[in-house]
């Protein structure tokens, strides 16, 4: 018996200084873009140790133990973030309604959630969908998978956006209302307890929808499906708790509406007005941009499957007023952050292009600030709901998360590069493990 118990702890103690050893890693021969720079620290070095970054130089970092990983004069820069995600839709709505539960719905939202790692993108917001248990589990360390900042079920009027019934099906009672997937509701105190719902389930935000939407049925694009006495009572519960709410919301009067509740964060706002754009400045509001989804895919909406001839009308709507938008975003040099909003299983490996159209209104610089440090910065005014508190995300700077990618090229000059993912990202990092090495 004591010798079994002897080899035990042997064992135990080989693992742990094991464990030990691959605790320090140091990256060399790398140009590092920290996320808010406009240019890169050329030859520099970064030291990691645990699942943060302690050290970041031009010069060499003394580190005898650590693990070298040379970057062969490649760019290392923060894990890209998408701040608009719905990873419980994968195979869309009406698709999954037959005979998709709970349960199946997060196994496929993992194959998602990994196809966004093998892309570069190590942190992801969700902004509808009930994927709370799938966010929790993965900031326990208990499932593989990019980090997932959750809003719970997205929250709506009935026949707003987020009544995802059918007419045979009383507000409520569809499945996915049952799934806790969306909430149809009416009156302030409704909200306030949807809102209450979603934190008790360890939501980081919460998700409204004051507009009308492209896909869904029942809300035209120029409604306005909420109340401002029911938009105020989700932004003050919110904010009783020290986090925030964001709004999905097209047009100008839902925009203000919000705007007018207290909420500072738009998803969307392609047809949003010039004196909005600029009362947004005034506030400190951010808009979250969705620029593929608008400009391309609903370039020709006509043909994309399952959309009515109403569907299509809308998506026209969005796709004109998105270049006019994206304008007065550069122009007024509102704060924004980017949100694919490509989640349908035929859009996902698509999502890079992203970052690409957005070159069309903006530096390259511009954009990966706009998928890192911008988007990390209202990841954190989730405040105590954060389930990651130890660093900042989306940056290279001393004590900051080891959330890391090496991409072959420099991004900054141009970020079509991140397209070819496979090829161009030989180097992934999260919370200090490295998931993909092909440099070796």
């Amino acid at each position: 018996m004591k010798a079994f118990v002897s080899t035990i702890a042997s064992v135990f103690l080989a693992t742990s200084a094991l464990a030990e050893d691959v605790k320090r890693t140091l990256f060399t021969n790398v140009h590092v873009w920290d996320g808010t720079s406009e240019t890169r620290l050329e030859n520099a070095q970064v030291l990691v140790e645990g699942r943060l970054i302690t050290k970041v130089a031009a010069d060499p970092i003394p580190a005898e133990d650590a693990r070298v990983i040379d970057g062969q004069g490649s760019t290392l820069m923060p894990g890209l973030i998408d701040m608009h995600t719905h990873v419980m839709f994968k195979y869309g709505v009406n698709p999954s309604r037959p005979d998709v539960d709970h349960a199946a719905a997060g196994a496929m939202a993992l194959e998602t959630l990994q196809l966004y790692q093998r892309m570069g993108y190590t942190t992801l917001r969700d902004v509808g969908g009930n994927s709370l248990g799938l966010a929790r589990v993965i900031a326990r360390g208990w499932v593989d998978a990019p980090r997932l900042y959750s809003s719970g079920t997205q929250i709506s009027g009935i026949s707003g956006h987020a009544d995802l019934g059918t007419l045979n099906e009383a507000p409520g009672t569809d499945v996915f209302a049952k799934r806790g997937d969306g909430w149809g509701i009416v009156g302030d105190d409704a909200v306030r307890a949807a809102v209450l719902t979603n934190l008790r389930g360890g939501a980081t935000h919460i998700k409204v929808m004051p507009g009308g939407g492209v896909a869904s049925d029942f809300d035209p694009l120029e409604s306005t499906s909420m109340t401002e006495g029911e938009l105020r009572a989700a932004v003050e519960t919110a904010d009783d708790y020290l986090t925030y709410v964001c709004a999905h919301a097209y047009n100008d009067k839902s925009i203000n509406r919000f705007l007018d509740a207290g909420g500072r964060c738009i998803e969307h706002g392609f047809l949003i007005e010039e004196d909005t754009i600029k009362r947004m400045k005034e506030l400190g509001a951010v808009m979250s941009l969705q620029a593929y989804a608008a400009y391309e895919v609903f370039s020709d909406p006509d043909n994309i499957p399952g959309f009515s001839a109403e569907n299509a009308r809308k998506g026209r709507q969005v796709h004109e007023g998105a270049d006019r938008m994206m304008r007065w975003i550069k122009e007024y040099k509102i704060d924004a952050f980017g949100g694919s909003d490509l989640w349908p299983v035929d859009q996902l490996a698509v999502v890079p292009q992203d970052l690409v159209v957005r070159q069309r209104w903006f530096d390259d610089v511009e954009i990966l600030r706009q998928n890192t440090s911008h988007a990390a910065r209202w990841l954190a005014k989730s405040g105590p709901k954060n389930p990651y508190k130890d660093g900042p995300l989306g940056v290279i700077e001393q004590g900051a998360y080891a959330d890391l990618i090496i991409v072959r090229g420099d991004p900054t000059q141009d970020v079509s590069i991140l397209v070819d993912y496979d090829a161009n990202i030989p180097l992934i990092m999260r919370d200090g493990v490295i998931k993909k090495n092909t440099l070796d």
